[in-house]
């Protein structure tokens, strides 16, 4: 009896923790300056998620903005962009987008420098190799500074096998104590 209970704990450890880390992504961007997008590095920053899984179901956003230069660039011309495996989802830009993404609509924001939040929401599948794109989204922009906070609702990172397997000899090496 003592052996089954053992085991079972151990199971549900492992399962406790990869539950665990079944949650919302959240990605923090802090204060950087972006071009208007133009394919160089200079005018997109992308985060690596790792391997995620699920069905995204909405973005939730809270930025800063400011313009730089004094062009007309608006806030709402920034992009965010979700990738995980073959789909992706796009939100925002003005005349820059990803052609294969679905477009889940526009940011809020305008002219004026200032802090904007709000929520895009849809239905998109999202399994394998995860990443987080945040970027000026009109090609014609001198240049913007942006931080921000975006949680991706739905999607899970996927817990690394490694974690899973030493959860597991934990279990056993915890059974034999009992045992001997």
């Amino acid at each position: 009896m003592k052996k089954r209970f053992m085991l079972t704990a151990a199971g549900v450890t492992a399962a406790a923790i990869a539950g665990a880390a079944n949650a919302d992504i959240t990605v923090t961007i802090d204060e950087v300056s972006l071009i208007g997008y133009d394919g160089t590095s200079a005018s997109y920053v992308t985060v690596d998620l790792g391997e995620i899984s699920g069905t995204l179901t909405g973005i939730s956003y809270d930025y800063a903005w400011s313009n730089n230069t004094g062009d007309s660039s608006w806030s709402s011309d920034m992009l965010i962009h979700v990738s995980g495996g073959s789909n992706s989802v796009q939100v925002g830009g003005y005349n820059v987008s990803f052609s294969s993404a679905d477009q889940w609509g526009a940011l809020a924001g305008g002219p004026s420098t200032g802090s904007y939040s709000g929520y895009a929401s849809g239905s998109t599948a999202m399994n394998g190799a995860g990443y987080f794109t945040w970027m000026n989204g009109w090609s014609n922009s001198l240049g913007t500074t942006s931080s921000g906070t975006f949680v991706l609702h739905g999607i899970n990172a996927v817990p690394a096998p490694g974690a899973l397997a030493l959860l597991g000899l934990a279990g056993l090496a915890g059974r034999r104590r009992r045992r001997a």
